[in-house]
């Protein structure tokens, strides 16, 4: 069983599983496009993306090359689908309101998606397999590279991304294709040197479970970043942990971030069950914001490495529940 909105995508190269992505959701993007062209700034929005499309190109040429092929099927530009893509880096938008617990020695990870409520029909479950390698995540339409919410890969490691509200910003890579990438990781430590030397546009929190159980946590702003190795159980909302960037904090003390912190710290052992992981996961049924399921929860994942499985509950598919999903190809 899968939710109704489960896609799966084999292709033999990035390029061609961009053209196939395109195909299949070109007219959801449209339609995202077309409420975007009436935006009052959105020619400036575009304008101020392309500086940001060249520093892509220059440190990820592939990404750029797949997104290429999704715009050519689904007939949109280039330069439009990027910037409807990377909209976080071009706006002020607030940030997405998330919740990781990563527990059981590493072995068990819980994630809610958090965003605006009326987004829920903005995202599915997508396996997809590259040249043998297969993703499967929660995935924004309207990001087309995905990565940006939580996958788990054949590459050996699961990827989990909150955002953070913090105050510098730049001209560079987009945390949304740094997302990517670190979700494509094979080695978090070595990647995190690379990223040191990234100029980027903002930065997300990553975290980053491998199959044994290792966990790391990248928390990163546009100029700044330091790696964890954190104490079980983790966990991680929307503000910075690390003493070293806690002054890169915008965030304001009475936001949801830190409530849901506690309150996720409170529920949080060092041994779960499944059971267990659903309940913290649906911690205060979607009342307020500032419980572990808030208003905001659009979507919600508990990856239980032991029984290589996958539970995933979708908002736009409440009543189906948790579906499981297999993780048969790790």
């Amino acid at each position: 069983m899968t939710h109704r909105h489960y896609h799966a995508v084999e292709a033999s190269s990035l390029a061609e599983l961009g053209a196939k992505l395109g195909e299949m959701f070109g007219s959801r993007l449209h339609e995202g496009l077309k409420a975007a062209r009436k935006q009052r700034d959105w020619r400036r929005k575009a304008g101020a993306a392309e500086p940001l499309l060249d520093a892509a190109r220059k440190h990820f040429p592939q990404y750029i090359e797949e997104l290429e092929a999704y715009a050519k099927a689904a007939r949109i530009p280039l330069l439009e689908l990027w910037a409807l893509s990377i909209e976080d880096d071009l706006d002020s938008m607030a940030p997405e309101k998330c919740t990781t617990v990563v527990t059981n020695s590493g072995r068990l990870v819980i994630h809610n998606e958090d965003w605006d409520r009326d987004a829920a029909e903005a995202i599915c479950v997508l396996k997809t397999t590259i040249a043998g390698c297969t993703t499967l995540e929660i995935y924004y339409y309207e990001v087309p590279l995905g990565g940006s919410a939580i996958s788990i890969g054949s590459n050996g490691y699961l990827h989990a991304v909150n955002s953070l509200d913090h105050a510098d910003c730049g001209i560079g890579v987009p945390k949304n294709v740094v997302a990517r990438w670190l979700s494509d990781t094979r080695n978090p430590v070595s990647d995190f040197e690379r990223l040191k030397t990234l100029p980027r546009a903002s930065g997300y929190n990553h975290v980053l479970v491998g199959l044994h159980g290792e966990v790391f946590d990248i928390e990163s702003s546009a100029t700044r970043q330091v790696l964890l190795r954190p104490k079980l159980p983790h966990i991680h909302t929307n503000h910075f942990l690390s003493e070293e960037l806690q002054d890169c904090e915008a965030a304001d003390e009475a936001d949801s971030t830190f409530k849901r912190y506690v309150r996720a710290c409170a529920l949080a052992r060092p041994t779960m069950t499944v059971s267990e992981a659903m309940a913290l996961a649906g911690d205060g049924a979607g009342r307020g914001r500032n419980n572990v399921m808030n208003r905001e929860t659009i979507a919600r994942m508990v990856v239980d490495l032991d029984r290589r499985c996958a539970h995933i509950w979708l908002a736009r598919e409440s009543g189906a529940g948790w579906i499981a999903y297999p993780l048969d190809f790790l």
